[in-house]
C-alpha cells in the first residue's frame, strides 16, 4: 500500500511524462527516474541500517518507535490534505476556481521543464521522491519480526512499486514512442486537469491509514 502511494504520486508521473519532451533528448527522463529511484533506495536502507543497529528488528522498542512515526506522519499527512480542502474551497469562493474542462495553467517551473539540464533533472528527482511514505515504510519494515533476507526483500519490493509509475513513464515513451505518445499525452492531461484531487485524497487515504496504524500500535 506504501509502496503504490509513493508510485501515485501525481507530480511525479507529469514531471516524467514532460520530461519525454526535453530539449536534450529522452535520456532527460532517465536521469529523473536514477534520481527518484536512487534516493528513496537510500534514505529507505539508511533508515532500516540506522535503527536497526541500535535495536532490534521486530523488538518493543522498535514497534513503539515506528509507531509514534506513523501516527506523526499521518496526522501530518491528513493536516496536509485538510488543508487543500480548506484552500479549493477559498478559492472556490473567491471566484478563481478552474472553469470546466479547462485544464489549470501549469507552475513555471514545470513548463520550463523542456530546457532543463541532466544534473537539474537529476536533482529534481531527488527533490521530488515521496519521503514520508519511505519513513512510514521503514517503520513498517522494522516492526515486522523478519530476518536480514526479509528485509532486504520487503524494502526491494517497496522500492520497485514506488518507483514503478516513472519507470513506466520513461520507458513507454523511450522505447515505444509512437505507440504511447497519445497514451502518454492523456495521461498528461488527466493529470494536469486532476492532480489536485489525487493528492487530497492521497494524503487523506495514506494519513488516516498511518494515523491508525499508529494508534493500533500505542494502544
Amino acid at each position: 500500500m506504501l509502496g503504490l502511494g509513493c508510485a501515485a504520486n501525481p507530480w511525479g508521473i507529469m514531471i516524467a511524462v514532460l520530461l519525454l519532451d526535453a530539449k536534450r533528448g529522452r535520456g532527460i527522463v532517465w536521469s529523473y527516474v536514477v534520481a527518484w529511484t536512487g534516493a528513496i533506495t537510500v534514505v529507505l536502507a539508511a533508515l532500516l541500517a540506522g535503527v536497526g543497529a541500535i535495536t532490534e528488528s521486530g523488538s518493543k522498542g522498535v514497534s513503539h518507535t515506528a509507531s509514534i512515526v506513523e501516527l506523526a506522519i499521518g496526522l501530518l499527512l491528513l493536516a496536509f490534505g485538510l488543508r487543500r480542502i480548506l484552500a479549493g474551497r477559498h478559492a472556490t469562493l473567491a471566484g478563481v476556481a478552474t472553469h470546466p474542462g479547462v485544464p489549470p495553467e501549469l507552475p513555471g517551473w514545470l513548463r520550463a521543464i523542456e530546457n532543463i539540464s541532466y544534473l537539474a533533472a537529476f536533482l529534481l528527482g531527488i527533490y521530488s521522491a515521496t519521503y514520508p511514505l519511505v519513513i512510514a515504510a521503514a517503520g513498517e519494515i522494522l516492526r515486522a519480526d523478519v530476518n536480514t533476507a526479509q528485509t532486504v526483500a520487503l524494502a526491494l519490493l517497496f522500492v520497485v512499486l514506488g518507483s514503478s509509475s516513472v519507470v513506466a513513464v520513461a520507458a513507454l515513451g523511450t522505447f515505444a514512442p509512437r505507440r504511447s505518445a497519445h497514451h502518454l499525452q492523456r495521461l498528461r492531461g488527466w493529470v494536469t486537469v486532476h492532480n489536485r484531487a489525487v493528492i487530497t485524497a492521497l494524503l487523506l487515504v495514506l494519513g488516516a491509514m498511518l494515523t491508525a496504524r499508529g494508534l493500533g500500535g500505542l494502544l
